[in-house]
């Protein structure tokens, strides 16, 4: 017996020339295609739907896309020069947003006299030679 000798299954085996989703929207199998639900859409619910949103990008106008990009080379040509002002010991360039973003100048003030009250009331502080 020589197994060798015929072909053991009909059909194609594969390949990309041989290959249409019309054939996979037509097959009864079509669950086991990656893609399927997408590429070779079947019933009503995907009927005028535009199956591929997740892959388009925001819908932005011109003038806002260079917009941000100006903004993102100003932000990266500031933190460069604040880089190379602390690699040389320079005084840092004034940054009109302040130090954290996430916290406004009347929490900062908050947060030193806070600080400051807590360590004028410890032992140890009231102690120290003035």
């Amino acid at each position: 017996m020589d197994l060798v000798a015929g072909v053991r299954k009909e059909g194609s085996r594969g390949g990309r020339n041989e290959f249409k989703w019309s054939d996979v929207k037509d097959s009864t199998h079509r669950e086991n295609y990656l893609g399927h639900s997408v590429m070779a859409p079947v019933g009503r619910w995907q009927q005028g739907r535009d199956l591929q949103w997740y892959a388009k990008g925001d819908v932005d106008d011109e003038e806002e896309r260079l917009r941000k990009e100006r903004e993102e080379r100003q932000q990266v040509k500031n933190a460069e020069e604040e880089a190379m002002a602390r690699a040389l010991g320079l005084p840092l360039p004034p940054t009109a947003e302040g130090g954290n973003a996430n916290m406004p100048e009347t929490s900062i003030d908050l947060e030193i006299e806070v600080s400051w009250q807590r360590y004028s009331s410890t032992p140890a502080a009231l102690s120290l030679p003035v």
